[in-house]
């Protein structure tokens, strides 16, 4: 497997770094590992290089967002809102991808509280030119990949439940006490459609600003992350930038007991109203520049499964559940159970 300190030779040996980047020191290497190894390599004023090697599990997916990259960069509208694809090596498991210099997530551009509803525009346009792509011969997902894995969580598959640690699998045995959400999830499952090609992954760590051509203020947009790219449900993706902007909403609530969050929701470190702007601009935008865009509802619901997700993983992190990770499913269940209301009341949204 890659280290930190292999990287760099790694990089040289390809020969897209320069020599003297690494006898000077100028070369820097971040360990961004989570579900694969990945480097970020990166000298000043040169661009950024992607290292991921997979793990055991993992290979199929890697050389699928590969090949995803590959047919996307094909088409004008989307080339520059994609890494390039540099190396694969297959035999290793390894694919190295250039992107700009200083890129920086959504996470970091949001710090400050503040969420330009042109930055909303920017992604619902990219999104409304890659659901508009045909789905004909599009790379399907390999065996045993699920995006929207939270439909199941009535009966989850037993591999899920080997993953859980005991605050994960406390709280998923509170989604399957619900019989409003379980059925909700069930019926969701037997009707979801894929109708476009979809990133599948959009949360604000994959939404990156880079600086524009000649430019030095980070104005263009970069989409990264595409192992789960492929044919599939348009609303997913509208719905997880949804669910983005109220998860970070509910995690900046200071939060002592869950249930009783609507005493502490106006000390939100990232209030609601504040971000609906942007949710605005987002949804219409997206809305207007496609033919047949989704239903709001549809929209909704999915970005209930969405949250439903962010909060399982969130919990397989730690062994006691938060009061976060609660509030988060009982907002989930709130938009499953009156989508039309919630998209009106929580997002000022109308069809």
């Amino acid at each position: 497997m890659l280290t930190q300190a292999g990287t760099a030779h790694y990089l040289l040996s390809l020969g897209v770094v320069n020599p003297s980047a690494l006898v000077d020191g100028d070369l820097s290497v971040l360990d961004f590992s989570r579900r694969n190894v990945v480097f970020i390599a990166a000298a000043q004023g040169g661009p950024a290089y992607v290292v991921k090697q997979a793990r055991p599990g993992t290979v199929d997916t890697l050389a699928h967002e590969a090949a995803v990259l590959r047919a996307l960069a094909a088409s004008p509208e989307l080339a520059q809102l994609l890494p390039e694809v540099v190396h694969e090596d297959r035999e290793a498991a390894c694919l190295v991808l250039r992107s700009p210099a200083d890129a920086r997530d959504w996470s970091e551009h949001h710090a400050d509280g503040r969420f330009p509803p042109s930055r909303a525009r920017a992604l619902a346009r990219a999104l409304a030119a890659l659901h508009d792509l045909s789905i004909d011969g599009v790379e399907e997902l390999p065996a045993g990949t699920d995006r929207l894995w939270g439909l199941t969580l009535p009966e989850p598959a037993h591999e899920l439940l080997l993953d859980l640690s005991a605050a994960a699998v406390e709280l998923v045995a509170q989604v399957q006490s619900s019989e409003l959400v379980s059925e909700r999830l069930r019926e969701l499952h037997g009707v979801i459609a894929a109708d476009a090609i979809v990133h599948g992954d959009l949360r604000w760590e994959n939404c990156m600003l880079v600086a524009g051509p000649g430019g030095r203020r980070r104005t263009r947009l970069l989409l990264v992350d595409w192992e789960l790219a492929g044919s599939g449900p348009a609303a997913f993706d509208v719905g997880t930038v949804v669910a983005e902007y109220l998860s970070k909403w509910v995690a900046s609530i200071p939060m002592p007991d869950a249930n009783d969050v609507s005493r502490f929701t106006h000390l939100a470190g990232y209030p609601l109203p504040s971000m609906r702007p942007a949710i605005h601009a987002f949804w219409t935008t997206y809305r207007s520049a496609r033919a047949q865009p989704p239903a709001l509802a549809h929209v909704v619901e999915l970005a209930a499964v969405r949250l439903l997700q962010t909060a399982v993983e969130h919990a397989r992190q730690v062994n006691e559940l938060s009061a976060h990770a609660v509030a988060t499913t009982q907002l989930a269940a709130h938009l499953l159970g009156d989508p039309k209301g919630a998209a009106l009341a929580l997002l000022g949204l109308r069809e």
